[in-house]
Order: C-alpha cells, then structure tokens, then sequence
C-alpha cells in the first residue's frame, strides 16, 4: 500500500487552551475617554489571563481623585482605594492587581500529607 501524505495549510487547533482572559467582567466607571477605558480592559484582562474561574474588576471614582478598585471572585472581595489622575488609573489598576496576584501566590503553601 503506497503512503498518504497530508499536508495540512490552515492554524493548528489549540489542544489545551490556559487562556482564560474572557471569564473576567471590568466595569469601569466614570473615565469618559472610551481609548482609556478600552486600554484598561485590555491591561486588566492579560492580567488574568492564565487565572482559572470567572472574576470581576469594579473601578469607580470615589472623592477628591481617589478611586476604588474591587476585585471579585473564588478568593471573595478585595478592595483597595487610591489617588491618581484619570489617564493613570488604568496603570494603577494593573499594578494593584499584579502585585496582588504574586503576593497570593508567593504565600500559597499545599496542605501537609497525612
């Protein structure tokens, strides 16, 4: 029997797919700038991009330049305030969830074998 060759010309299926960016919901309020608010989507869901379950980012105003960050999910509610002018706040938020993300892995330690 003569050999069948298959020559395969189109993407490659993803087998195993770690990217999880669409189970996270940003609701940003107050930032009228539509490219601001598109950006902070975009920086907040690479954030949680290989983080399993669904989760949502609340970034709202609070008073005098401060805002309000909350992060809900599996791990509960986590909410930081701070200060920064509208075209940093998408920066801001990146960095609060980074470093929460890395502090929460860092203290993760797996139960002792019994």
């Amino acid at each position: 029997m003569a050999p069948v060759y298959r020559w395969y010309t189109g993407r490659v299926p993803i087998v195993i797919n770690f990217d999880q960016s669409h189970k996270v919901a940003v609701i940003v309020d107050g930032v009228s700038d539509g490219t601001l608010v598109t950006r902070m989507v975009h920086d907040v869901r690479r954030v949680f991009r290989h983080i399993i379950g669904g989760w949502r980012v609340t970034v709202r105003p609070s008073d005098r330049g401060r805002w309000r960050l909350e992060l809900s999910g599996a791990s509960g509610r986590h909410v930081w305030m701070f200060a920064a002018p509208v075209a940093r706040v998408s920066q801001a938020v990146v960095e609060k969830l980074e470093e929460f993300l890395r502090v929460s892995a860092c203290t993760w330690r797996a139960a002792p074998a019994r």
